[in-house]
């Protein structure tokens, strides 16, 4: 019943928003109200400057105390079709994802489309890795939703190829790693996905790409013929329009020998885990927390 109503709560709010909306900035002071409105993050937990990293602002965020000694970080790139996203959006599914990990959480506010057009996100991307591998304490780590996940993805590739600090495990929410929008499940999960449609990803690449190649792989990391990664987290709906994207990197991971664990549940939204009254937003921000333990 909670999923039923979610899908519907998107269709009529976030979907038309994105379908509908001619200023962007009209879409992220809707999106910054309806989240602001519907979450909170868990008593004594919040969010401090830690500076910035290129164009990116980063904020920390974790418990008013000090966490322990050598406790992990994890760096996390909001999604948002990189037009949209904001600390606003995402502060108390971080605090959540802080507190499961045992950790903190270090947000990279990335510069936005179309005022600042790719490749701005993704250089963005590597600076805030760079500053965040220079904090870490513990082990870290690298995670991120829709267009964050495929920035995740994107920039731990980079640090392999130019012999960066590489994290410790990467964790991607239904990423969207390939932006030629080539996958079966755009058109097959088309009546299925409440947020998301073709129509609405070809507005959000025009407005990032600036007519650059959508092929590029630090756009479309699905793409780059680096598969030796470190552990990767994949959580991901089955029924929504960038599942492709999860089911073909798994897949080209496990050809590779990358450990890959799978997370993927029939009938859930775009972005689930960060919807906490949804059935399975719980158990995946859980599971988080046992792939950091774990790796």
């Amino acid at each position: 019943m909670l999923t039923a109503l979610t899908h519907m709560l998107l269709r009529r709010t976030v979907r038309r928003w994105f379908e509908h909306d001619t200023d962007v900035r009209d879409t992220r002071r809707k999106l910054d109200r309806f989240v602001g409105s519907t979450d909170a993050p868990p008593a004594g937990w919040g969010a401090t400057s830690a500076g910035m990293a290129g164009g990116a602002a980063l904020h920390l965020i974790g418990p008013r105390t000090a966490p322990a000694e050598g406790a992990p970080l994890v760096l996390y790139f909001h999604g948002g079709g990189y037009i949209v996203g904001s600390l606003t959006g995402y502060l108390a599914f971080c605090a959540r994802l802080a507190r499961e990990v045992g950790g903190q959480v270090l947000f990279a506010d990335y510069r936005l489309a179309p005022e600042h057009p790719f490749p701005a996100a993704f250089d963005d991307g590597v600076a805030a890795l760079q500053h965040a591998a220079g904090m870490a304490k513990g082990k870290l780590y690298i995670a991120g939703d829709s267009a964050g996940g495929g920035l995740a993805l994107a920039v731990t590739q980079a640090a392999i190829s130019q012999g960066m600090r590489v994290p410790d495990g990467l964790m991607l929410i239904c990423p969207w790693a390939d932006l030629t929008l080539s996958g079966r499940s755009m058109t097959e999960n088309a009546a299925t996905d409440s947020m998301l449609s073709m129509k609405i990803l070809s507005r959000m690449r025009g407005l990032y790409l600036n007519g650059e190649d959508p092929a590029d792989r630090r756009a479309s990391p699905l793409f780059d013929p680096n598969v030796h990664l470190p552990p990767v987290l994949l959580i991901y709906s089955t029924t929504e329009v960038l599942s492709s994207d999860s089911i073909r990197l798994a897949k080209k991971l496990a050809a590779a020998e990358t450990q890959v664990t799978e997370m993927a549940l029939d009938g859930k939204p775009h972005v689930f885990p960060l919807f906490k009254i949804v059935p399975g937003a719980g158990k995946a921000v859980k599971s988080m927390g046992e792939f950091v333990r774990g790796n």
